[in-house]
């Protein structure tokens, strides 16, 4: 790829964080440190396969996040230092660790906010760690991200909750929920709403049972510490999704009301179609409407994988956008995750403007089946205008199941830059 390339009407792709040849690199939460100027802040992922050897003797390779750190830009983007600490899980201690899992800036106050998801090792259970373990933790930032004040638990203000029993139905090492910091919304009363995906504990013959519920955080008087309530939970039936809702993405709509669409994970044996359900709140939250399908503005169903998504706003068109791997036909699983896309979303009636679909990347000319264009961070450039989009560009030549080696799955991070008309 040049330094430059042009991949769609008014895209161009570059070339973000080149691979060292063996990681995967992954790039999001792309934080501006302050209401005005050009410093950021953003996370960096590094992911890579190494040989594994299991109890009966076999040896495979596997997939493994190695390294999570900031990384921090004075330029607005155009060149980045490395800053603070790698973090790392190790599946050899006993003791919770502490991951970073996003940022936010509170343009009304100045502050940033970074989130931490605390989780714990078990090798009975799928990737070593424990889902029942997971929490959230927030740390406050009040110097642009110079000095961080130490994580806090996020617990439910009411009295019946306390670090062991977070939230409803939340009991730790039974059930947890991971928080996508890059998700949270920040609403007009200058409260902040951060979408939960809570992890039910993992049982044989059913590996994953997600639903999604907001925790909404105020300010205290002295702005050095929020007062959470939790919202009633948003899930579907088996009947609708083999997995339930995991991954949301959310958008304000004004004052209370919100939209949120979620992941949700077809099955063939079932001939269950992938479908990617959806909800609307009028309280904030609080609770959300039944599930249904995300559609077009003419009643036809958005096609997708089970893969993530992203709400945009634009400051320059005014309009809101979503984001994702949107597809012609439907498929029952996770797969393509091609083409990227993204259409206009109709505010008022809750759907996907069909003519506004426009493309970012499709499969390049001779990629693998499988290559994917997913797991991507997005923000709004503060000067152009451009919606940036970064992701690790993976499985160009191999599919991961036909991986030999560790190099096979190294890809570099590309952003692309998208002109909004």
């Amino acid at each position: 790829m040049s330094n430059s390339d042009k991949v769609g009407d008014n895209v161009t792709k570059t070339t973000y964080v080149e691979t060292d040849g063996h990681h995967a690199f992954y790039a999001k939460d792309q934080t501006y440190v302050g209401v005005n100027g050009e410093s950021m802040l953003e996370t960096v992922t590094s992911e890579k396969l190494h040989w594994v050897t299991h109890d009966d003797g076999r040896t495979t390779l596997d997939a493994c996040y190695d390294g999570i750190w900031m990384r921090r830009s004075e330029d607005n983007g155009s060149s980045w230092q490395d800053i603070g600490n790698v973090y790392a899980f190790d599946t050899s201690l006993e003791e919770e660790q502490m991951l970073p899992s996003g940022i936010t800036l509170d343009e009304t106050t100045g502050n940033l906010i970074r989130f931490f998801r605390g989780q714990k090792a078990d090798k009975s259970c799928y990737g070593y760690i424990n889902q029942g373990a997971y929490r959230e933790f927030y740390s406050i930032s009040k110097d642009g991200g110079d000095t961080w004040t130490d994580p806090v638990q996020i617990v439910d203000g009411r009295d019946e909750f306390n670090e062991q029993n977070w939230g409803p139905n939340l009991a730790y090492g039974m059930k947890g929920a991971i928080l996508n910091g890059g998700h949270c919304l920040w609403m007009e009363d200058g409260s902040l709403l951060a979408p939960f995906t809570t992890y039910n504990r993992l049982e044989p013959g059913r590996p994953w049972d997600f639903s999604n519920f907001c925790a909404r955080g105020t300010w205290n008087s002295d702005r050095n510490e929020f007062e959470w309530n939790f919202g009633e939970p948003f899930e579907v039936t088996p009947e609708q999704s083999y997995a339930g809702c995991c991954e949301p993405s959310i958008v304000s709509l004004g004052g209370d009301r919100l939209f949120m669409t979620t992941r949700c994970q077809g099955s063939e044996a079932k001939g269950l179609h992938t479908t990617r359900y959806s909800t609307s709140s009028e309280d904030g939250g609080k609770t959300w409407a039944s599930a249904t399908p995300l559609l077009y503005d003419d009643g036809s169903p958005v096609h997708t994988p089970a893969s993530i998504s992203a709400f945009f706003s634009s400051s320059t068109t005014g309009k809101t956008y979503w984001i994702g791997n949107i597809l012609d036909a439907p498929v029952y699983a996770q797969t393509p995750r091609y083409p990227l896309k993204f259409a206009e979303l109709d505010i008022e009636k809750t759907c996907l403007i069909r003519d506004s679909v426009r493309l970012i990347q499709d499969r390049p000319e001779g990629a693998h089946e499988h290559v994917r264009y997913t797991n991507f961070g997005s923000y709004e450039d503060r000067k152009s205008g451009h919606l940036i989009i970064t992701l690790p560009e993976q499985y160009r030549n191999r599919g991961y199941d036909e991986m030999e080696q560790p190099e096979d799955f190294a890809a570099s991070c590309v952003k692309y830059t998208v002109e909004l008309t």
